[in-house]
């Protein structure tokens, strides 16, 4: 029988793993009309607008099995074809129409269990455009371990029986008989001078009785001219002597004379009155 074309096996899968998100278009009123009649939940909430203001909400909302189904479906295209044990989920917040919804999902937990099954836990989570977490579910399911556990198992043989120990000694032989990835160069930070080259070798001495190479052309050089020719070099001119300037001398200024004190004033003689008689 013909293997699946896309089969995750338990051996791809670690802990940590995250499921690729899927990004709904935005739910509307005709979605939830159809989902309601799909699933047999009549309730007027969903679909009588004035019934849901009647009962306090601001608009007609949608069913939380909804945000659930998206969930699965991510489980379900990621798992391809695996077996789903358990599914469940936990409504958080209320989904309205117009709303775009994401579901996400990562593994949570590999087990290895003594029958030959191999489980893996998927942690769900689907929020809204404004990043607030409506859905929060669980799904663990059962997968083959590789190839050759899925061919014995369609073919009615036993289950392949791997241990936690035998796998983890696989995987340490697996990576010793790997070649060691050289370091890639780190990249250069800008301002630092670049990395030194190493220098070429010289070049191996010509072995004996083979011709020298010819010489490589180089640029055209000038024709040399006869030494009669050759121009003498000529004497640099003298360089003008610097013109002196006369210099006007400096006038000194003139040393002035000496004050003449003034001479001392004779008082004035009275004038001789007549002799009294």
């Amino acid at each position: 029988m013909a293997l699946l074309a896309r089969q995750l096996y338990f051996e791809a899968v670690k802990v940590g793993d995250e499921l690729p998100p899927l990004v709904k278009p935005p739910v509307d009123r005709v979605q939830i009309a159809r989902y309601a009649g799909a699933a047999g939940d009549l309730n007027p909430l969903y679909v009588d607008e004035q019934f849901a203001r009647n009962a306090g909400f601001p608009s007609a909302l949608a069913p939380g099995m909804l945000a659930m189904g998206f969930l699965g479906e991510l489980a379900a295209d990621w798992l391809r074809g695996a077996r789903v044990r358990r599914f469940g989920a936990r409504f958080v917040k209320i989904v309205w129409p117009g709303d775009v919804l994401t579901a996400r999902g990562r593994v949570t937990e590999r087990r290895f269990e003594p029958s030959g099954a191999y489980t893996v836990d998927i942690e769900l989570w689907a929020e809204n455009q404004r990043g607030e977490l409506v859905t929060r579910g669980l799904c663990t399911a059962q997968l083959y371990y590789s190839p050759e556990d899925e061919a014995r198992q369609r073919a009615g043989q036993p289950p392949l029986l791997v241990t936690a120990a035998e796998e983890e000694a696989r995987l340490a032989k697996l990576s010793r008989a790997q070649p060691a990835r050289r370091p890639e160069p780190m990249p250069q930070r800008t301002g630092l001078p670049p990395p030194a080259r190493p220098p070429f070798p010289p070049p191996l001495p010509p072995r004996p009785g083979t011709p020298p190479p010819p010489p490589r052309p180089g640029p055209a050089a000038a024709p040399a001219r006869p030494a009669a020719e050759k121009p003498r070099a000529a004497k640099p001119a003298p360089r003008p002597a610097p013109k002196k300037v006369a210099r006007k001398p400096a006038k000194r200024p003139a040393a002035k004379a000496p004050k003449k004190k003034p001479a001392a004033r004779k008082p004035a003689r009275k004038p001789a009155g007549k002799k009294k008689r």
